[in-house]
């Protein structure tokens, strides 16, 4: 694996980008913001879901609202990330944080998915009143703390050596 990743960081792609000097800044920048997307249209839906904001709008118009900027933003999120990782495919592929970001995002995305068919296969979410049941104002707290953990495991990434110790590979490499 780590020949691979060795080999994949010396074609012409990949030092071409990590080279240059706009590319992984800008590609960072646009991967930051994109996850920013994703994290109000998500922390609004679930302050909507746990009756804190929105109390007049229904859960079904508020997810409707935000949902689709967050699978907009969760596709610039899969491009960018896909251009830092062939910028930088050894750093990345070898951090520990790389991977648990990964799990964490399928498990964040396996919910999200979970929460929007379940707003709208019941006509209570329909109502701006409506009752909330207790699983899904549950869900709306663990999706907030996954995607905070999303977040400062990609920040951890740069860092890996010093938040895992000798338990991250790349200090061997």
């Amino acid at each position: 694996m780590v020949e691979f990743l060795i080999d994949l960081s010396q074609s012409p792609l990949s030092l071409a980008m990590a080279t240059s000097p706009w590319v992984v800044p800008t590609m960072q920048s646009i991967h930051i913001m994109a996850i920013s997307v994703i994290f109000i249209s998500v922390l609004m839906i679930a302050l909507r879901v746990m009756g804190i904001t929105w109390g007049g709008v229904s859960v079904r118009s508020t997810s409707d609202r935000f949902a689709p900027w967050a699978w907009l933003a969760l596709g610039v999120l899969a491009l960018t990330g896909i251009i830092l990782i062939l910028a930088e495919p050894l750093r990345e592929i070898m951090a520990i944080s790389f991977w648990l970001k990964m799990i964490l995002l399928a498990i964040a995305i396996v919910i999200s998915v979970r929460f929007l068919r379940a707003v709208h296969s019941k006509d209570l979410y329909v109502q701006d009143h409506g009752p909330i049941d207790a699983g899904l104002r549950r869900n709306a707290v663990v999706t907030i703390a996954i995607w905070v953990a999303i977040i400062f495991l990609g920040r951890f990434i740069a860092y890996d050596p010093l938040v895992w110790g000798s338990l991250s590979p790349i200090g061997s490499v």
